[in-house]
């Protein structure tokens, strides 16, 4: 039961153990973890805060270059000048804008009156048709208009988006429109010195979902209505955020932080690649976790072997008080082994009020036959002997011992006088049964001399009276000629300090 219970503490501390490295593994992994996503987006909030920062400035700029345009116009309506001081009149303020692709200012009719291009002839060319030219020519009171991209008739084909203002006349009623275009490539260029992985994206939408640029630039995803998307919904109902999810353009899952811009009706977007900002800590996790796994294997490889000792000592050690309790020739407990289970047995006697018997046995006249036989067959001998005491013993609490040299003594726990002396008299003739020749003997076979005491020792008795009422037995069977078994009159009583002599 102690070894099991050896067993069962040893197991549950390398349980511990390694439940132990599990967890810390595990807390270590996640905190990681959340420190590559807080990481992750911290950065993609810098970098969105210092695009979105340099975008507005410059529409800032082709603002207050319409702004500029629409100003020339009213005072060019007063007034005639020549041809070269209209144009600074008109386009004086375009010079800070060099990002700029055209500026065009339309009458009414989506003629073009000027261009901010170089003083030449004007060029017939009619925007009619534009979205953006129809948006203010529809809706009197839009301000600054952002149009979807289209493909610009005066940069051959480049693709651009328009920022445009009306123009009013005196009355206010609408006179034309002053258009300046970014060319998408030229706020891609905003984008192209920023490291955001091989799958990090950078959006621009319209305040009603239309991507009007994304980097990298694909010309097929450009200019699409994504407005029903939920993830677009999403930018668009907020002012800014930081979410993950599964993009509607390419499938990729990313960390996607958005912000509005605050004069402009759109929404710049910088997402990164879920896959690649934990792409580092996966390669880690993987480190770790072979590392755990190696570590919870050596646990339990050191446990087991552990315990494996622990058997193998125990079996030593339990062999070894076996060896020191067992008399190497019959097999039977020694004398140490019969002292132990003899004291055991008298405190079991006290508690529980039982008789307690005691016989002693010795083979007659072994020295004659060892110095006849030889000590090779008195040791057959003797093992013989040995056997049949166990024979004759069947309760698993009796026990036969071998007490010394041609010795044996019996205990029986709760075995009064009387059935102590059938129990020896059965050993008697059983030793007498084995036939063995002993020439030096009168008897002419191998006989025994059998003592017996019993006793029912009570709280302050004398064990040691039970073993010298046994002694005086065996040596009055001897007296009386051998080959007998010998007891007292009556029970030993183990308050005497003298025995009562012993009676064949």
């Amino acid at each position: 039961m102690k070894r099991l219970f050896s067993e069962v503490y040893l197991h549950l501390i390398a349980g511990v153990i390694a439940l132990g490295i599990l967890g810390i593994s595990g807390h270590t992994l996640w905190i990681d973890r959340q420190n590559t996503w807080q990481e992750a987006e911290r950065a993609s909030r810098n970098v969105l805060t210092t695009i979105a920062h340099d975008l507005e400035g410059k529409l800032d700029l082709l603002d207050l270059s319409l702004r500029g345009a629409i100003e020339g116009l009213r005072y060019l309506g007063s007034q005639q000048l020549p041809p070269d001081l209209q144009y600074r009149m008109l386009f004086d303020r375009t010079a800070t804008a060099s990002f700029m692709g055209t500026l065009l200012v339309v009458d009414q009719n989506g003629n073009l009156i000027a261009d901010a291009g170089p003083m030449i002839a004007s060029r017939a060319l009619n925007v009619a048709d534009r979205e953006y030219f129809i948006a203010h020519k529809e809706n009197n009171h839009i301000g600054l208009y952002i149009s979807r991209p289209f493909g610009s008739r005066t940069r051959n084909g480049d693709p651009s988006i328009g920022i445009s203002r009306k123009i009013s006349d005196s009355a206010g009623h609408f006179a034309g429109v002053v258009m300046g275009s970014m060319p998408l490539s030229t706020i891609n260029q905003l984008f192209d010195n920023l490291s955001l992985g091989q799958h990090g994206a950078i959006n621009l939408f319209r305040n009603d979902g239309i991507l009007l640029t994304r980097y990298p630039y694909d010309a097929s995803q450009v200019d699409q209505d994504l407005g029903g998307s939920p993830n677009v919904m999403r930018l668009l109902a907020q002012k800014s955020g930081t979410f993950a999810s599964v993009s509607p353009i390419d499938g990729v899952r990313r960390i996607i932080s958005f912000e509005r811009l605050e004069r402009y009706p759109l929404v710049l977007t910088v997402a990164l690649s879920v896959e690649e900002i934990f792409s580092a800590w996966q390669r880690k996790a993987l480190v770790l976790s072979l590392a755990t796994l190696v570590l919870c294997c050596a646990v339990v490889g050191l446990t087991m072997l552990f315990q494996r000792e622990l058997k193998r000592r125990t079996r030593a050690e339990t062999k070894l008080r076996r060896i020191a309790r067992t008399d190497d020739l019959t097999g039977l407990p020694n004398r140490r082994a019969f002292r132990e289970t003899f004291e055991r047995e008298w405190r079991h006697a006290i508690r529980s009020g039982s008789a307690l018997s005691l016989i002693y046995i010795d083979a007659d006249y072994f020295k004659n036959f060892n110095d006849h036989y030889g000590h090779g067959r008195g040791d057959e001998t003797l093992s013989a002997i040995a056997s049949t005491l166990e024979s004759n013993i069947r309760r698993p609490r009796d026990v036969a011992a071998r007490y010394g040299g041609e010795e044996f003594a019996i205990v029986l726990p709760e075995t009064d006088l009387a059935g102590a002396q059938l129990i020896a008299e059965n050993i008697r003739q059983s030793i007498v049964a084995l036939n063995i020749v002993h020439e030096g003997s009168p008897y002419r076979v191998v006989t025994a001399s059998i003592g017996i005491a019993s006793v029912h020792p009570s709280r302050g008795s004398e064990r040691g009276t039970l073993l010298e009422a046994a002694d005086r037995a065996l040596y009055g069977a001897k007296a009386a000629g051998r080959n007998c078994v010998h007891h007292l009159e009556d029970d030993v009583d183990p308050q005497q300090k003298r025995l009562p002599h012993a009676a064949a």
